[in-house]
């Protein structure tokens, strides 16, 4: 497959949705059926059914294949890249309303499927820092190189944990870093 820049509203909005990009992700190793996608996403079909044609509408997913199983028409979907990134075609408010939008979704999704009790610790922190123009990019593979040393943890106990990050020019007074890091009390 093949990697896409999205240039379009309907198809930066129809991409900035984390149960979107969840489907996308699911179509990476090859076609798929709804229930199929569902099983994978461990939701009912019926969930993704309005997704999936604003997906398709978007034209970033197509229909590949129909199969007569003689009880019903299975429809196969495909994604058409890979893997995307975000150029708007406006301003580059635009483009950070894309970045903020995509952020949001990603944690009302994670909102939406949090555990009665998380099975570890949780870290949420809240920064100022001045950076210039020419520095952010140093900044961003620095974050990059930094996820990337921790993404392969071999350690028996390691754990999946989902990061977001965000960094945005911003015309909000200076503030202190604030950080919270949340802990499940041991029972007993």
């Amino acid at each position: 497959m093949t990697h896409l820049i999205l240039t379009t509203d309907l198809q930066i909005s129809a991409y900035l949705h984390r149960r979107r990009m969840d489907i996308l992700a699911a179509l990476r190793s090859g076609s798929a059926t709804v229930s199929q996608i569902a099983a994978a996403l461990k939701v009912h079909p019926a969930n993704l059914t309005r997704h999936m044609r604003t997906l398709e509408k978007a034209g970033l997913i197509m229909l590949v294949e129909k199969r007569d199983t003689g009880r019903n028409l299975e429809k196969y979907y495909a994604a058409i890249a890979s893997s995307f990134d975000i150029a708007p075609e406006g301003a580059a408010t635009s483009l950070l309303y894309s970045a903020l939008t995509m952020l949001r979704s990603d944690i009302s999704a994670a909102l939406a499927r949090l555990p009665e009790e998380p099975p570890g610790p949780a870290i949420a922190k809240l920064a100022y820092a001045k950076i210039s123009p020419q520095r952010v990019e140093e900044f961003s593979r620095e974050i990059t190189r930094l996820i990337d040393a921790f993404e392969s943890d071999e350690e028996e106990d390691a754990m999946p944990y989902h990061l977001n990050l965000s960094l945005y020019p911003s015309d909000l007074p200076e503030a202190p870093t604030q950080s919270v890091i949340l802990r499940q009390e041991p029972s007993g």
